[in-house]
């Protein structure tokens, strides 16, 4: 009974619905612009990054490393202060019949000082390897430095991409508000009907939400960019927006491979990292190999002795001495064998991931140089395709305007300039990212 009464209530009053389009409000389309260069933006981050001064940090504690290793090549000088109470109870064996006791304070005082003369250079291989280690910790600060690099260079040219689709977006907005308010008028005058005036509103806040999804692209990027310069807050300020880059991209030459490898085996902070790292192992083994041979100490000092309240009246007591002492481990139960066998597993371990390390770069270049060479064809495509899509589209405006070209295929060249025009600023930073990373993967990055 109620669904015969739902059906008829339908059937014999339909419902209409008023569409009234809402009001929005205007919406700021301001293109952020800054004078932040990449090299600038390069330069901030790596004099104000934590992971940096983290890494020079550990270049200190490396450093001060090899000082305490020097420390074994000098004397060492001990003072010593004391004093005690002491009940003394003797029975000598020449006379066992007496039994002396005595109740006596003992005051000393001395100085000694101990020389390492010799032991088996392991104290200087040791020194060798903390030296060793300090380059090991430079080249990790530089390795930071890299990677620190590569990343600020990404999020810079994705910053600059969010604010050429805002551009574009922009563009497009105003192309279709002109041509709405064309529309508007031949409408009030009828003649062109109200859906072909709606289809430029359309398209204009089609427009206007392009630019909204990229000025929040824009607003994310900027926001990791601040976090990688170290602002305070993570707030990047707007004269720290990266600038548009107006240069020739074509200008900027593909670097060869030999080139590129060969520069990379010489300058790749990591490599030398692992190679120095290789050093230090190689000086500790010697170090380990030193326990074998004897240690041969000068030793000299002077004590004072004084005796209060014995039976037989307060004492004093004096003594200076120096000489020579040679100490040997004939056997130590293999445990200097072992160590020797785990410093030569670990050098065999750094020998290994070295050679992995050189792999991963010949990949690496292998595919920025493809990477480069296909975006930089792309962007000349993609140029002169953005170059003759434009005059296609004027040429279509104008038909348009003078009533030979139909609505669709205005809109057509509209979306067909607006996507060329995309795909050029992509293919374009494309290029720039490309070439960045290549010079990232050789360690030029660091060359700005």
């Amino acid at each position: 009974m109620f669904r015969s009464i739902i059906l008829f209530l339908l059937l014999f009053f339909p419902l209409t619905v008023s569409a009234q389009s809402e009001v929005l409000p205007q919406i700021d389309m301001e293109i952020p612009s800054g004078s932040l260069t990449l090299a600038e933006a390069l330069q901030i981050s790596l004099e104000a990054s934590p992971s940096v001064k983290q890494a020079a940090a550990r270049i200190e504690a490396a450093q001060a490393v090899v000082d305490q290793a020097r420390s074994a090549l000098r004397p060492v000088a001990s003072m010593n202060v004391g004093g005690r109470y002491q009940r003394s109870s003797m029975q000598p064996d020449w006379a066992p019949q007496v039994r002396v006791k005595d109740t006596f304070s003992i005051w000393s005082a001395g100085i000694e000082a101990n020389w390492l003369l010799f032991d088996g250079f392991s104290s200087r291989a040791r020194i060798l390897a903390a030296k060793y280690q300090v380059e090991a910790s430079e080249q990790t600060r530089n390795e930071t430095r890299r990677l620190l690099a590569e990343a600020v260079s990404n999020v810079f040219y994705q910053a600059e991409l969010a604010v050429e689709n805002m551009r574009i977006s922009r563009q497009n907005q105003k192309f279709n508000r002109i041509l709405e308010d064309e529309a508007d008028k031949r409408w009030q005058a009828g003649s062109i009907p109200e859906a072909e005036k709606l289809n430029f509103s359309v398209r204009a806040l089609q427009a206007e939400t392009d630019f909204l999804r990229a000025g929040q692209s824009f607003k994310l990027v900027t926001a990791v960019l601040a976090e990688l310069l170290a602002r305070p807050d993570a707030i990047l300020s707007p004269e720290l927006y990266p600038m548009r880059s107006e240069a020739d991209v074509l200008n900027q030459a593909i670097p060869g491979y030999d080139h590129e490898f060969a520069y990379a085996l010489e300058h790749r902070p990591d490599l030398k990292a692992l190679q120095a790292s290789t050093a230090a192992l190689e000086e500790s083994k010697k170090e380990k190999k030193g326990s074998y041979w004897p240690k041969l100490i000068m030793n000299s000092g002077f004590d004072y002795n004084k005796y209060n309240g014995l039976e037989s009246g307060d004492q004093e007591e004096h003594d200076a001495y120096s000489g020579l002492y040679l100490s040997w481990d004939l056997y130590r139960g293999g445990r200097r064998s072992a160590q020797v066998r785990e410093v030569e597993s670990h050098i065999r371990e750094l020998q290994e991931q070295s050679r992995q390390q050189v792999l991963s770069i010949q990949s690496a270049i292998r595919q920025g140089i493809v990477s480069a060479t296909a975006t930089r064809a792309m962007y000349q495509r993609q140029h002169q395709s953005l170059l003759l899509t434009a005059k296609i589209r004027d040429h279509v405006e104008k038909a348009y305007r003078a009533g030979v070209a139909n609505l669709t295929r205005l809109n057509e060249a509209q979306t067909d300039l607006v996507r060329a025009s995309g795909a050029e600023a992509a293919s374009r930073i494309n290029y720039l990212m490309a070439l960045q990373q290549l010079k990232a993967v050789s360690g030029r990055i660091l060359e700005f």
